[in-house]
């Protein structure tokens, strides 16, 4: 099933701890790196790219589309959801109203921003989402549970390229 994303919709969403500090790259990465890779990815920003963006053509099996100029990402979406061909194969992430709406309309699935990031979270704790904690997982889809060693705290700090002695 392939994933068309709201990238800032996502990225401005309230999001489980372990996804704190999510940006654009950092969300390609895990993406690339998921189950859903395999179906396709395609994220979408608004805008032109920012200098840490990641470049399009760098971001492994995510197809990374910034809307340009004078042109939002939600028209972007809606535009590609109405122009898939197999639109019940599709999922939409977004919490914004009209792109669901859009989706629904052509019976494509629909998360929300905070649903899709839940399942985000699952997929990376359980080692699907490529990030670089790995397994932690007690059983498959059950993430461990307890305090995560320094070094995999360290190695997630550096997966998001957070400073771990910032305050």
């Amino acid at each position: 099933m392939p994933l068309l994303i709201d990238c800032y919709n996502v990225l401005h969403a309230e999001k489980p701890v372990s996804l704190a500090g999510l940006g654009e790259a950092s969300l390609c990465g895990i993406l690339a790196a998921s189950p859903w890779a395999k179906s396709g990815v395609t994220v979408v920003c608004d805008g032109r790219p920012k200098p840490h963006s990641p470049d399009p053509g760098a971001v492994g099996a995510v197809v990374l589309i910034f809307s340009g100029a004078g042109r939002s990402a939600d028209d972007v979406i809606i535009e590609l959801i109405e122009k898939d061909t197999s639109p019940r194969r599709l999922t939409v992430v977004s919490s914004d109203r009209a792109i669901r709406k859009a989706a629904r309309r052509r019976r494509a699935r629909d998360w929300s921003s905070e649903e899709f990031l839940s399942r985000l979270a699952r997929a990376a704790s359980s080692g699907g989402g490529g990030g670089p904690g790995g397994g932690g997982a007690t059983s498959p889809g059950k993430p461990a549970t307890g305090p995560l060693p320094d070094e995999q705290v360290d190695r997630w700090l550096d997966w998001f390229g957070i400073d771990g002695d910032e305050e």
